[in-house]
């Protein structure tokens, strides 16, 4: 195990190894991403029959759920592979 693995190891253990924690993470990755994208989001919505702000709203929780899931198993994973 390398230096900067065992340091993300250490922060896992950390404050950071619930699933609150994970949540706001993946808050946090889910807001920038829609941000980043909402010009297109807001293009694309248009076209559906769906008002704007719906599928945006649909889009950013799907995106959250989906971040938390994915950063939750690989700190899940870490953490398990540092222990062996």
């Amino acid at each position: 195990m390398d230096v900067s693995s065992k340091r993300l190891t250490g922060w896992l253990r950390g404050p950071a190894t619930g699933n609150s924690p994970i949540g706001v993470y993946g808050l946090v990755t889910a807001m920038v991403a829609v941000f980043l994208t909402y010009s297109i989001v807001a293009t694309v919505s248009v076209v559906g029959p769906l008002l704007s702000t719906t599928a945006i709203a649909l889009l950013s929780v799907g995106v959250w759920l989906v971040t938390w899931a994915v950063l939750d198993v690989v700190a899940s994973r870490t953490i398990r592979e540092s222990g062996d």
